[in-house]
């Protein structure tokens, strides 16, 4: 729908301006130049009064005119107000899931296929002119398409799209799209998952201006939540076990197959029945040696994302380990430790024998209560009650009677270890984690919490701090906790950086540290697994194993898919939640300025008038004459 107007209507007196051209060529009329051959006859005959005559323009005077109705239009500003470009192409924002639940198989294909169609839809009822903005949530919000009024390639875009085998993150995906919108009154935002809306993690009130349609209905799956390795310290890895935990999150009860492997040899394989959504530990003991584990289900479930997990099995060191101490209560004890584990070996030095001669071909160090300024080449320490004063393991105070109250389950150095929380400390490093180090273990006393491990590289080398005094005897029921601790760490210590792996669940960020980051095998050719920023921070987007660096010197990566909600994919049925909150106001008209045109049309005609009026000035004969009916010579 459209109108006419003026911007400037206070310049309509302009319009008198019209009747004085018509009087000026009035005026010029009396004044015509009539050629003639001689005077003599117009000195003898009377003068006459000019008789009335019609008004007859010539065509130079409708060019003069169309020239001074066009300056004067030009300066009403008259405009074309054109509701329809206001009103048509609403802008849209689009919110797709994106997350490993969408691969879910229904009837008609994937939960994202179906996603996707609704999707294309939307884009195909945008109007002429319409723009569009596609994101995507997965574990976080993506934009893969800015605004665009390219229906070709916003089309395109999507159908590059796939899912992930990450957790969704909707909530902040929606919030994004809030945000676009706010700059852009009447932008609708659809979403489009199999979440339901009360899982999406936004309120209900934002809820109410988006059109939220949900995908999928199946709950046929059955997904590995969990896959732990425990190792004892300085075992063989024959020594080691593993615990799968299967879920089975079908309302029926599901019949499964689980086969573990280690490199390509089969560990083991078990027939499982789990009831309707119940979960069930499997313990597998004794692997046929270390190496890459990994664990399948086969269940012909709707989900397969889940039903394998990847773990590492360390091959195992033994300890080699140079203590450097002043106790030798500690330096027995140690060597105790080194007699019982096969191939085992610790070399005990004093302080002042240290400071002295770095000794060389040792791997792993053990300080007690020192900090030295310089390390052999190529080891790993760990440092035990480091004083005060040190810069490598800040220490705050010493306190008394501390306990732990938390520590990382997921990192190496704790890998296997469950019974922390009976440790407690009698004399403890309040620690202050340093800059390339993370808590590992944490502690209290009765005034605050502190880190008491802390672990991390530095300079190249594995290094470790704990703030514990390591007193005898070391095998003592109130020592032994604190013994495991060290012992786990120095394992961890001790494991060769080639031969070890990493353990991450997709979606998840995590610092690689220093080595070869840039995968170059893996699911979709190592694509999956993206290496962003320095020191480089791994991030999965695809489950499965992963090898990094050259070939002798390769890291594992395993990436698992771990999320109860992501493998949890029952729904109520598809759904739409239409969006109830009124719509912004309408945007004004939009009103086009004609102005400029008339200007341009003004300068054209006043061309066209000159041309005329040079070719008439070059007509006229260049003779003398009269003014009809003046009875006089000119």
């Amino acid at each position: 729908m459209s109108g006419f107007g003026v911007l400037n209507p206070a310049g309509a007196f302009t319009l008198a301006a019209i009747a004085l051209l018509v009087a000026l060529y009035l005026y010029d009329r009396r004044r015509q130049i009539v050629p003639v051959a001689t005077m003599f006859l117009w000195k003898r005959i009377a003068a006459q009064p000019l008789q009335r005559e019609r008004f007859r323009p010539d065509g130079l005077f409708w060019v003069r005119l169309l020239i001074l109705a066009a300056l004067i239009a030009a300066y009403l500003r008259p405009y074309v107000e054109d509701r329809a470009a206001g009103e048509s192409g609403a802008p849209l924002i689009v919110v797709l899931d994106t997350s490993a639940s969408m691969q879910a198989r229904e009837l008609g294909g994937t939960r994202f296929d179906l996603a996707r169609r609704r999707v294309s839809g939307l884009l195909g009822e945008l109007q002429h002119g319409a723009e569009a903005m596609l994101i995507t949530a997965a574990e976080r919000p993506h934009v893969v398409q800015r605004w665009s009024a390219d229906r070709a390639r916003l089309t395109d875009r999507l159908a590059t799209l796939a899912p992930t085998d990450t957790p969704t993150s909707l909530g902040p995906a929606i919030e994004l799209a809030f945000g676009e919108a706010y700059a852009r009154p009447q932008t609708h935002v659809a979403v489009v998952t199999d979440l339901p809306p009360e899982a999406s993690g936004v309120t209900p009130a934002a809820l109410a201006r988006v059109d939220y349609l949900q995908v999928g209905a199946s709950d046929d799956n059955v997904g590995i939540l969990s896959l732990t390795v425990d190792r004892p310290p300085f075992r063989a890895p024959t020594d080691a076990s593993a615990t799968a935990l299967i879920r089975n999150y079908a309302s029926v009860p599901k019949r499964v197959a689980l086969e573990a492997r280690v490199g390509s040899d089969p560990w083991e394989r078990r027939t499982l029945t789990l009831g309707p959504r119940s979960t069930e530990p499997v313990l597998l003991a004794h692997p046929p040696h270390g190496g890459p584990l990994v664990v399948t289900i086969d269940s012909g479930d709707a989900l397969a994302v889940d039903d394998r997990a990847g773990a590492w099995i360390s091959p195992g060191e033994p300890l080699d380990l140079l203590l450097v101490s002043d106790s030798r209560e500690l330096a027995a004890a140690f060597g105790g430790i080194a007699a019982a584990v096969p191939g085992s070996r610790v070399e005990v030095m004093s302080r002042a024998r240290y400071a002295e001669r770095l000794p060389a071909g040792r791997r792993t160090a053990l300080f007690d209560g020192i900090v030295p300024d310089e390390l052999p080449p190529a080891v790993n320490a760990l440092y035990v009650a480091p004083p005060p004063g040190n810069t490598l393991c800040p220490v705050a105070r010493v306190v008394d009677n501390a306990a732990v109250i938390d520590w990382e389950t997921d990192h190496p150095a704790l890998s296997g270890l469950a019974a922390l929380q009976a440790l407690e400390v009698g004399r403890a490093s309040e620690l202050t984690s340093p800059p390339w180090a993370t808590p590992v273990v944490l502690a209290a006393s009765r005034r605050r919490a502190f880190p008491l491990l802390v672990a991390g590289e530095h300079e190249g080398r594995r290094t470790a701090c704990l703030g514990a005094e390591l007193a005898a005897p070391l095998a003592s029921s109130d020592h032994l906790p604190l013994l495991v601790l060290t012992l786990s760490t120095l394992r961890w210590l001790s494991e060769p950086y080639a031969g070890t792996a990493l353990t991450i669940a997709t979606g998840a960020p995590i610092v690689a540290g220093p080595g070869p980051t840039q995968p170059i095998d893996g699911p979709d050719g190592g694509a999956g697994l993206r290496v962003i920023g320095d020191p480089p921070v791994l991030l999965a987007e695809r489950a499965g194993v992963y090898r990094m660096g050259p070939s002798g010197g390769e890291r594992l990566v395993f990436a698992n898919l771990f999320d109860d909600r992501e493998s949890d994919i029952g729904r109520d049925g598809a759904r739409d939640w239409r969006a109830t909150t009124e719509e912004a106001a309408p945007p004004p008209p939009v009103k086009r300025d004609l102005g400029w045109w008339l200007y341009v049309a003004a300068l054209a005609l006043l061309a066209l008038e000159w041309a005329l009026w040079s070719r008439r000035r070059a007509a006229e004969p260049q003779s003398v004459g009269a003014r009809p009916g003046s009875g006089v010579s000119p």
